[in-house]
C-alpha cells in the first residue's frame, strides 16, 4: 500500500492536470470521419470545457460517527490459494495504458497517448482500420483517482464500422479491461452511457476530476447523411472495481 502523503500527491497533480486541460482552451474533438467516401473529409468535433471544472470532492460533509458498540465483525472466507487479489476503489499509482478490452461489444485494441495540437483541438487517434484507441495524456492514467480518457473512431478510414462503432451499446454493470505499462490490468465497471449533441456537450460533467478512479470512453455518433456530419457524442462513464497482475 502506497503512503497516504503518496496517495494525496497523486491526487493533487491529478486535479491540477484536469485543471490545466480544462483551463487551456481545448476546443474539438474529432472522433468521427466523413463516410462517404470514406476518410475525405476532416473529423468532427465536439466541444471541449473553456475553464475549470470543479473537483468533485469539493464541499460536503462526511458521515455521521455511529454510536454505540461496533457490531462484531463478519467471518471472512479465504480465498483460495491462486485467486488473483482484487482491490475495489483502491486507486493505483500512474501508469501508462497500453491496452483497452470491452469484451461485450468486441472491442480489444491497443492504446497509444494523444495530446492537444497547437490550434486547441484534441489530437485524436488514427482513422486507419486498426489503429489504437487514444489516451488522452493531460489527464490521470486509468487506475489513477480522477477521470481517465479514452478516444476512439466510430468508423475508420475505410469502413463504416470503427473501433468505438458499438460503444453505445453498453449498459451498466458491464466490464472495461485496461491493461497499463506496468503489468496491472484495472477493471472498470460501467454506470451509465450518455449521448450529447455536440452543441450541448457538457464539458464539466464529463471531464470534471472525480473523487475516485472512473475513466470515459468517447465516440461519436448521430450521423447525419444529409451533411455528413456527426452531430452528437456518445461518453460512456465507468468507475474501478479491482485490479490484478496482466
Amino acid at each position: 500500500m502506497e503512503p497516504r502523503n503518496s496517495s494525496r500527491r497523486g491526487r493533487v497533480i491529478a486535479s491540477a492536470a484536469a485543471a490545466l486541460l480544462l483551463a487551456g482552451g481545448i476546443t474539438t474533438i474529432g472522433l468521427g470521419l466523413h463516410a462517404e467516401p470514406p476518410g475525405t473529409g476532416e473529423p468532427a468535433a465536439v466541444s471541449s470545457p473553456p475553464a475549470a471544472a470543479p473537483s468533485a470532492d469539493d464541499g460536503g460533509s462526511g458521515p455521521a460517527s455511529p454510536t454505540g458498540p461496533p457490531p462484531a465483525p463478519p467471518v471472512q472466507p479465504v480465498p483460495p490459494a491462486d485467486a488473483k487479489p482484487a482491490t475495489p476503489d483502491a486507486p493505483l499509482p500512474a501508469s501508462v495504458p497500453v491496452r483497452v478490452e470491452v469484451p461485450s461489444i468486441g472491442v480489444d485494441a491497443a492504446v497509444a497517448p494523444v495530446g492537444k495540437q497547437a490550434n486547441g483541438e484534441v489530437q485524436t487517434p488514427s482513422g486507419e482500420p486498426g489503429s489504437p484507441a487514444g489516451w488522452y495524456q493531460d489527464l490521470p492514467t486509468p487506475g489513477q483517482t480522477g477521470s481517465a480518457v479514452i478516444l476512439g473512431h466510430v468508423n475508420s478510414t475505410t469502413s463504416d464500422v470503427g473501433l468505438f462503432y458499438r460503444l453505445h451499446e453498453l449498459t451498466a454493470g458491464q466490464t472495461i479491461t485496461v491493461t497499463r505499462a506496468d503489468h496491472t490490468a484495472a477493471v472498470f465497471t460501467v454506470d451509465k452511457v450518455d449521448v450529447y449533441h455536440k452543441s450541448t456537450f457538457p464539458t464539466v460533467k464529463v471531464y470534471q476530476n472525480a473523487d475516485r478512479p472512473e475513466i470515459r470512453l468517447i465516440t461519436c455518433g448521430g450521423y447525419d447523411p444529409a451533411t455528413r456530419e456527426y452531430l452528437d457524442n456518445t461518453v460512456v462513464y465507468a468507475h474501478l472495481v479491482s485490479s490484478h497482475p496482466a
